[in-house]
């Protein structure tokens, strides 16, 4: 019975883990300008904990083994933000990206 307990209270918290970290390459006042808005999608249930970045098209590579990811722009050049759901990041991208992807379109191509 313990270990039923013990398994029950590891999948509810796996769940409740906050999503990582994406901080901008900006000011301290801008760095989480889209954290806020990750953090929101996540809350609501609609991507996972490391969701494909994707700024002007081109999906960013980072280490999903870090907490805190740096996106390589500024909140100035950020045009939209926008998601794609965990179904439809699926789709669009392959089968490994599965949690949900976050658009970012700015005013200038970014290279990654």
């Amino acid at each position: 019975m313990k270990h039923l307990l013990f398994l029950l209270l590891l999948a509810a918290g796996a769940r409740c883990t906050n999503p990582k970290t994406f901080v901008l390459d900006d000011t301290e006042e801008n760095k989480y300008f889209a954290a806020k808005f990750i953090n929101n999608v996540f809350e609501q249930n609609l991507i996972d904990k490391s969701p494909l970045i994707v700024i002007n098209g081109i999906p960013f590579k980072y280490n999903k083994e870090k907490d805190t990811v740096v996106l390589p722009i500024k909140k100035s050049d950020i045009l939209n933000l926008g998601f794609l759901n965990k179904n439809s990041s699926r789709i669009i991208y392959n089968e490994k990206e599965n949690d949900g992807a976050i658009l970012i379109t700015t005013k200038s191509k970014t290279k990654n």
